[in-house]
């Protein structure tokens, strides 16, 4: 009985102490590596080729007798002008069509001799449609010329649209994602409820086995006295 008794407390002291490890266990924070992922944003700026087309005068108007209308602006490098003109009314709807620089436009209106671009010029036409690539960065005048009517006003329609070639420059954004190594913490908390159980179950062993060794066994025979001789 003894040696059962001892037993049960050695089992008893064993599962407390392991009780004991696994709560300790589920209650210190154990470190640990872990990649963790961010999200890196880079910009960076892309030429991009583009064509432009636009139309930049489409009008309706009448030029009186001896008189001229002008119309004058500059193009960026490389334009291309469309030019559409129709003379809708007057006289034998006819009209000429001058292309020059703005300062032959003025010797023009002064009555003097002034110089004019060949190609996209006409004289006396009802209509016209003219393609022609102007010199860049100077002030054009398309000049509506009726000077040679006294009596007659004309009706024109013109409109000239241009194209060119440019770049423009766009801005993209990148995302990637990249991974760092991080120290992070984590507790065995799931091992806290078998601890406690297992403490409870050593600390009841032990409680039993201090109690039977200290309580008689019912019916058991005490050894016998030795008698004196009398």
């Amino acid at each position: 009985m003894p040696a059962q008794t001892t037993f049960i407390g050695i089992i008893g002291v064993a599962l407390s102490v392991v009780g004991v490890i696994l709560i300790i266990a589920s209650l210190v924070p154990i470190p640990y590596v872990e990649n963790v992922p961010r999200e890196v944003t880079s910009v960076t700026t892309t030429p991009r080729f583009k064509i432009v087309n636009e139309t930049w005068l489409e009008e309706t108007f009448v030029v009186k007798p001896d008189d001229a209308n002008a119309y004058c602006r500059s193009f960026p490098s490389d334009t291309t002008l469309y030019i559409t003109i129709k003379v809708l009314s007057g006289g034998n709807r006819d009209i000429n069509f001058w292309v020059m620089d703005e300062p032959e436009w003025r010797v023009f209106k002064a009555d003097g001799s002034f110089y004019y671009y060949t190609t996209p010029s006409r004289t006396r036409i009802t209509e016209a449609y003219i393609v022609w690539n102007p010199p860049s960065n100077e002030r054009i005048c398309f000049v509506f010329d009726n000077t040679f009517s006294i009596i007659t006003s004309k009706t024109v329609y013109a409109k000239i649209n241009y194209s060119y070639e440019t770049y423009t420059y766009e801005t993209i954004t990148y995302t990637t994602t990249v991974y760092e190594q991080s120290i992070r913490y984590q507790t065995l908390s799931y091992l806290l409820a078998p601890g406690i159980v297992v403490f409870a179950v050593g600390a009841a062993l032990l409680i039993a086995s201090r109690y039977t060794s200290q309580q008689r066994k019912p019916g058991e025979i005490q050894p016998a006295q030795p008698q004196q001789a009398q």
